[in-house]
């Protein structure tokens, strides 16, 4: 049902409602032109469009464009468009369709089918999405609303706890090709995020100065101090390098946790030994070594200490020697 009103300025506010629909509602300067929108509204609704009508977004559609927009060449990009086109299927409709139904239903579909932590993380996308489309105004100047807002969410994952152990890394690393081998070695040296690896060029290097510079990471640009062993392994990458402006390990950031992955179920390891985990694991031996909390964020790359306590790990035996 539509309501159209004249303001004190002389512009026409419009508002749209229908039951089980979010409500729309847009301002025009003249009324001719708030009709015809609302004829055109209501006709989407019903499925009445015109042939030549512009298609209707979907979920998919939308999901796309904040990949492109908002991830454009980040390594999340990958992740998030394959998470999008997964839920996507489960939401055929138009995208200004959706309702809370329709996302109570798909959780609970999908609570049957993916962990919990999953099915959060896919609700927790929807409204993100939602929230952008309406920030970035792709409908134009309307009131969206998020259908995934205020969705009762399985419980989020618990944290993985375990380090790596030595034993484990030497085993992991025995099972992977050279170049992965390489990149996870550096992961475990230096506590860098994969996709800071894959993306390092001969120009972020300074072997003298035991240095590394991460360019446009995750919290910004950031240098990172080299252990002897992390200085051999980038020298080594370094002369390799075909040209001063080649990754030196081009490879997909993706591919390096698939290659792992697999490699810890090919020798029976844990399911603590992951990619990421490695970068706990060295954070986690840097506070056993007693460095104070800006010495640690140095090394981890944080801005935050609450992150810097979510990735170290210690145990009550890790302190005895240095209360004394």
């Amino acid at each position: 049902m539509a309501s159209i009103r004249k303001r004190n300025n002389g512009k026409f506010c419009v508002q749209i409602r229908k039951s089980g629909l979010p409500a729309k509602s847009k301002t025009f300067d003249n009324q001719d032109a708030a009709k015809e929108w609302v004829k055109r509204e209501e006709q989407a609704w019903t499925g009445q469009e015109s042939p030549n009508a512009k298609p209707q977004h979907t979920l998919l559609s939308i999901g796309k464009l904040y990949c492109d927009n908002q991830l454009k060449g980040k390594p999340s990009r990958h992740l998030m468009l394959m998470r999008f086109e997964r839920v996507a299927k489960h939401f055929e409709q138009p995208f200004l369709s959706i309702t809370r139904v329709h996302v109570n239903e798909f959780k609970n579909k999908r609570m049957s089918q993916v962990s919990g932590p999953t099915v959060r993380e896919e609700i927790q996308s929807i409204n993100k999405l939602f929230r952008w489309t309406e920030r970035e105004m792709i409908f134009g100047d309307i009131t969206i609303g998020s259908p995934a807002r205020n969705i009762a969410l399985p419980p989020a994952s618990k944290p993985i706890t375990r380090v790596v152990e030595k034993e484990e890394l030497h085993l992991l690393m025995a099972d992977l090709n050279p170049l992965m081998r390489e990149i996870v070695e550096l992961a475990y040296e230096t506590a860098m995020r994969r996709a800071e690896i894959t993306k390092l060029l001969p120009r972020n290097i300074d072997i003298p100065g035991r240095t590394l510079l991460v360019e446009d990471g995750k919290t910004g640009d950031r240098f990172v101090p080299l252990t002897k062993r992390a200085v051999e392994l980038l020298r080594g990458a370094v002369q390799r390098a075909a040209t001063f402006d080649s990754r030196l390990y081009p490879v997909a950031p993706h591919s390096v946790s698939t290659a792992v992955r697999r490699a810890r179920q090919r020798t029976g390891l844990g399911d603590h030994v992951r990619m990421h985990q490695l970068r706990h694991t060295r954070i986690t031996e840097v506070a056993k070594r007693g460095f104070n909390q800006a010495q640690i964020m140095m090394v981890s790359g944080h801005r935050d200490s609450r992150s810097v306590q979510r990735y170290t790990h210690l145990s009550v035996k890790d302190v005895i020697d240095l209360i004394d």
